[in-house]
């Protein structure tokens, strides 16, 4: 099975964090049932990892839980929200949600009170939110259809997919009405574009009506910058830096620090045409400073080295010589 897409899987996870945008990602992708019937008051991230040692580098998982609206015969019940983020396609993957379903079960079932033991367990809903390359999803999200069944008695037993979102299947005019969770997804979406560039200009336009003065909205937006700039492909330099004029501040400012990364606007725009040689150079000068400063403020946030090595593309031997530079400054 393929491995994580790690600098995704991270973007991703530090956005459903994020209290606002786990209430509208579930507000805008659960069935109506469950929006009538769930309290998103009440919605908790759960800090365990129910993932199994031959899921892990493959699965990534999210889980919530959340009180019902209305419980009279069970007060306090709660209802288990699994969110499964995938980068790749897998013809097995319904196979591979049911795995882990009963697994996250098992383990709420043995951690129960000895004292005071359930006889139901806790409902689960599942949803796979993909952002892969290949699109439409190529695959049966039924479980049925991962078996050679020619009686059909599978789809008796599983006549429904698991719920799946492929957000290359959605406009970016749907996602500005879409507010941080239109960020988030679009910035998963936009991230493997031949150029980000124009997705910039789309970015400024959601990101102007919003209140940047509120810590919250601001820092999940420079966490959204700073992740295209890190992951995405930039061919047209100067465009980039027109659409980064555009955006409101103060994420304009901040972001024009990203944007010396590519080398700053004034050398880009010194530079002769033709010079073709001296833009690269000038571009992997500034690319270079850009995964340093990534760096330096990942391991300030007590990042593992190793991680942050695979997310800026550095060497280890690099990243282990500015940490002992920060620890020095200490």
């Amino acid at each position: 099975m393929a491995e994580l897409t790690k600098p995704h899987d991270r973007y991703f996870r530090t956005s459903m964090q994020n209290d606002v945008v786990a209430r509208a990602f579930f507000q805008h992708h659960l069935p109506d049932k469950l929006l009538n019937g769930l309290n998103f008051n009440t919605l908790e991230m759960q800090s365990s990892s129910y993932i199994d040692k031959d899921l892990q580098e493959t699965f990534s998982d999210m889980v919530y839980n959340c009180r019902y609206t209305k419980d009279d015969d069970n007060e306090g019940a709660k209802m288990v929200l699994l969110v499964e983020h995938q980068s790749t396609a897998d013809p097995l993957m319904a196979f591979r949600v049911y795995h882990y379903m009963l697994n996250l079960l098992h383990r709420l079932l043995k951690e129960q009170p000895k004292d005071q033991p359930s006889d139901k367990l806790p409902a689960v809903y599942a949803l796979v939110f993909y952002h892969g390359k290949q699109t439409p999803y190529p695959y049966s999200m039924n479980l049925a259809d991962s078996f050679y069944d020619p009686l059909g008695m599978m789809r008796d037993m599983f006549p429904k997919p698991v719920p799946l979102v492929d957000i290359n299947q959605i406009t970016d005019d749907e996602l500005k009405q879409q507010q941080l969770l239109g960020i988030m997804t679009g910035a998963l979406k936009h991230s493997r574009d031949l150029d980000i560039s124009p997705y910039m200009a789309v970015l400024a336009e959601m990101l102007k009506p919003m209140d940047l003065s509120q810590p919250l909205t601001l820092n999940f937006s420079l966490t959204s910058l700073h992740y295209l700039i890190t992951v995405g492909n930039v061919i047209n330099i100067e465009q980039l830096i027109q659409d980064i004029e555009q955006l409101p501040e103060p994420i304009r400012g901040e972001f024009m620090t990203a944007a010396e990364k590519l080398q700053a606007m004034g050398e880009q725009r010194g530079l002769k045409k033709g010079e073709e040689k001296g833009l690269e150079k000038g571009l992997e000068k500034g690319l270079k400073k850009g995964r340093e400063e990534v760096a330096i403020n990942s391991l300030k946030e007590g990042v593992d080295p190793q991680f942050v090595a695979r997310i800026t593309g550095l060497e280890l031997a690099i990243i282990h010589k500015l940490k002992a530079e920060l620890e020095a400054e200490e």
